[in-house]
């Protein structure tokens, strides 16, 4: 018997706008995510793409859209220093995902903790069997060293969100013995994102024991299925 599968769309903003949709450059991120919530979306993963990759940002938008939003949101683009955590503290977003990055200052990660307890989500982006800070050339070293640097991760006390950098934006196929290989030193179900290209891939997330969300970017926005078909295959 299979158990279902918690589906996170996701709207990367850049400059203002949606940036993953396909052939409007103007599409704003609240239509795009109304748009989502109105075809089934429970739980909305909303990620400043110009702060993830140090262009700057817009914090006061991201919150704006967090507060106007009617269902809940996944905060996430480059949150890894002591102003960006107090800043997503703040807002009313349910859960906070700390960047990749921040895993370079155990410190950090620990005082993420305990301000945010709950609405934490730790990112581990990987590549090659590293852990990466995306945007930069910055290698973390391998996944089981990092988790073991941090109590957090390795006594499974903070939700992770594993994403395949390598794959990511890519939809060349989910890489379900990764999200499997992480899941299992932390200890618990972990967040997949990354590689999805079909239905195929949600249905073999959705029966992985170690996979309980994914978060889904390029195939839904560039029309490899509907909203409402990703939502059954997760079912």
């Amino acid at each position: 018997m299979t158990r279902g599968l918690t589906l996170l769309p996701a709207v990367d903003v850049a400059a203002g706008r949606a940036a993953q949709v396909p052939g409007d450059a103007g599409a704003r991120p609240s239509e795009v995510a109304l748009s989502l919530v109105r075809e089934g979306a429970r739980l909305l993963h909303l990620v400043d793409l110009d702060h993830a990759f140090g262009r700057g940002g817009d914090p006061e938008l991201m919150a704006g859209l967090v507060e106007e939003l009617p269902v809940p949101v996944q905060l996430s683009g480059g949150i890894a220093g002591p102003e960006d955590l107090s800043w997503a503290e703040s807002t009313r977003a349910v859960r906070v995902v700390l960047a990749s990055s921040a895993l370079a200052d155990p410190a950090l990660v620990e005082e993420a903790a305990r301000r945010l307890g709950e609405r934490l989500v730790v990112a581990i982006d990987v590549r090659d069997g590293d852990v990466v800070a995306r945007g930069t050339t910055v290698r973390l070293g391998p996944v089981s060293e990092v988790v073991a640097r941090h109590a957090v991760l390795r006594e499974g006390r903070v939700r992770v969100l594993v994403a395949d950098a390598s794959r990511d934006g890519r939809r060349t196929g989910a890489d379900v013995a990764l999200f499997s290989s992480v899941a299992r030193l932390v200890g618990s179900a972990v967040t997949a994102s990354g590689g999805v290209a079909g239905l195929a891939d949600l249905r073999a997330l959705r029966d992985c024991p170690d996979v309980d969300e994914v978060v889904l970017g390029a195939a839904l926005h560039e029309g490899a299925f509907t909203l409402h078909e990703a939502l059954e295959a997760c079912r």
